[in-house]
């Protein structure tokens, strides 16, 4: 059984996004950067992800 959900409908145009400067488009993605990158799984992925066996040709 599904629910029904009741949308908003929006009727009027959405206003557009500004435009940022190179200035705040550098402070957004160190914003972003700081507070959504997980450098601990991120460590945790290259190490398991890494090639630890020598490769050589016969």
């Amino acid at each position: 059984m599904m629910k029904k959900f009741k949308l908003p409908i929006i009727k009027t145009p959405l206003p557009e996004p500004k435009i940022l400067s190179m200035d705040d488009y550098v402070r957004f993605v160190e914003f972003k950067l700081k507070y959504t990158f997980d450098r601990k799984a991120y460590k945790k992925w290259r190490k398991m992800s890494a090639v630890n066996v020598p490769f050589r040709f016969k």
